[in-house]
């Protein structure tokens, strides 16, 4: 049997423009758990509230101050494994700056929940198909962005919500109460945001592919064309590769190119709809069919 002595463990993040409020909202619940706080800051100036902070709360971990890697979430992220507070043995949960992990789970983690991972040569605990608790390895690496995997584990990984279905006891997602507009439809802006500013390479056109049918690998590539040449589109009319440039461009006239666009990609039309007023009738998902009729 593995050594069941009880790991440091370890809170991480990584993220673009932080508030205080989310970090202590986040933090102060499960404080008194843990060992250390590393948190990638990216952009943001050690002098903002929300740094100092962390760096109060930071135990034996760090607050790295970086430059944002342009959309690349994952180069960041690998900050967190590489920076030098973890070692092999070490424990840490991975949450977003608008998730909340959960007492009722984080206060299990050193003793029962360590104990299963342990005896059972688990590395990685997914909660609801996203990896959440690890033990850390030097081999671990972030790949991907905006939708991360964790590459590299030694062991095995299980599924939580096999053992706990109710995922507030986990994990809470504070994202619809955070995140604007405050009317149920914060993820238009979202998605549109990750198709106009997201580079080439991204995998952000994976998401939902599963709801287009056939071949999602042919079905991925031909999205991401899309994505790819309504982006070169905007650069040729001198529209930012920004939300508010494709705001700019979708309140103006729309032409046959700028149709054609929106028809064959839900997350433009839905924007497009939103912005005129139809938001209610718009339905989160990526389904083509699912998408409004242009006028």
């Amino acid at each position: 049997m593995s050594d069941l002595k009880p790991p440091r463990l370890f809170l991480t993040c990584m993220s673009g423009s932080p508030s205080e409020e989310n970090a202590v909202e986040m933090i102060e619940p499960v404080l008194s758990h843990l060992d250390g706080v590393i948190w990638v800051l990216n952009d943001v100036p050690p002098t903002a509230p929300v740094a100092r902070y962390l760096e109060s709360v930071k135990g034996l971990g760090r607050i790295i101050h970086r430059a944002w890697p342009r959309g690349r979430h994952h180069v960041a992220m690998n900050d967190t494994l590489f920076c030098g507070p973890m070692v092999e043995g070490d424990a840490f949960f991975w949450v977003d700056d608008l998730e909340r992990p959960m007492l009722p789970f984080v206060s299990r983690i050193k003793s029962e929940i360590w104990a299963l991972m342990q005896e059972a040569d688990l590395d990685v605990i997914a909660a609801w198909g996203k990896p959440y608790l690890m033990r850390y390895h030097e081999t671990l690496e972030y790949r991907n962005s905006p939708h991360w995997s964790l590459h590299g584990w030694n062991g095995r990984g299980m599924e939580w919500s096999t053992i706990e279905p109710d995922e507030t006891k986990v994990r809470f997602n504070a994202r619809p109460s955070k995140r604007g507009p405050q009317d149920g439809l914060h993820w238009i802006g979202h998605y549109a945001k990750y198709w106009i500013e997201y580079p080439p390479g991204s995998n952000h056109a994976a998401l939902g592919i599963e709801q287009w049918g056939g071949d999602p690998n042919q079905a991925f590539a031909k999205r991401e064309t899309q994505r790819l040449a309504f982006r070169e589109e905007m650069r040729h009319r001198g529209v930012p590769l920004t939300v508010d440039g494709l705001k700019t461009l979708l309140t103006g006239p729309l032409d046959e190119t700028l149709k054609n666009h929106l028809r064959a990609e839900k997350t433009l039309s839905d924007f497009y709809h939103y912005l005129h007023g139809r938001g209610a009738e718009l339905r989160d998902t990526h389904r083509p069919s699912d998408a409004l009729p242009l006028p």
